[in-house]
């Protein structure tokens, strides 16, 4: 299956089941914005192509749980904007380990100049795709420092994390999370009475 078939089955499952996260994606990314992610550094791995020329990410309450995050963990999908300033940050962060002698640190455990974050949750923690050549190309890792989850792999792919996600949500089966326990969705209502995706 293609990207869009992955995200089309999910979005199916949302607005039979949780319309609240259904209404919260945004409209495909323009080309522009697109090309602005990585600016010509390198090319972007086709899978995430793909989804933002479906959906420019989604429309989320920064801060706050609620409708938006029903990625696996709470985590919502970043727009081509917040891509490209956080990679320009993981870029920063990769600079400053170099003069802070935190290379060993830093580089491949919290930034990269080739991970592109795709998603966060409300507490900060980040999924991004993994750019490096190599067999972990198009991998999706995981940073939560709170966790202290350096880098993981969660997903080979963006694909596999949709079909993941789709399949927990429709089957209730658990997902494992990036610190070797597991976690499960339900369906709440937010304030307004809009069932929404959560995460425990």
């Amino acid at each position: 299956m293609d990207m869009a078939t992955f995200v089309s089955r999910l979005k199916g499952w949302l607005e039979v089941n949780a319309p609240g996260d259904l209404e919260r994606f945004n409209p495909a990314a323009t080309p522009k914005e697109i090309v602005s992610i990585s600016e010509n550094r390198f090319a972007l791995h086709r899978e995430l192509l793909d989804l933002l020329a479906l959906h420019d990410g989604v429309r989320a309450d920064r801060g706050l749980t609620g409708p938006g995050g029903f990625m696996p963990g709470g985590y919502f999908l970043l727009d081509a904007k917040s891509m490209r300033l956080g990679q320009r940050d993981m870029e920063r962060a990769v600079a400053w380990s170099l003069e802070d002698n935190l290379v060993d640190f830093v580089v491949g455990n919290v930034a990269h100049v080739m991970w592109i974050p795709i998603a966060e949750t409300h507490v900060g923690s980040q999924l991004v795709v993994d750019h490096r050549e190599g067999p972990g190309f198009g991998s999706i890792l995981e940073i939560d420092a709170d966790a202290e989850i350096w880098g993981v792999k969660r997903w080979g792919s963006l694909a596999e994390m949709f079909d993941t996600t789709y399949r927990a949500l429709s089957d209730g089966t658990p997902v494992s999370d990036g610190a070797g326990g597991s976690i499960h969705a339900r369906v709440i209502e937010s304030p307004a009475g809009v069932p929404y995706v959560d995460w425990q």
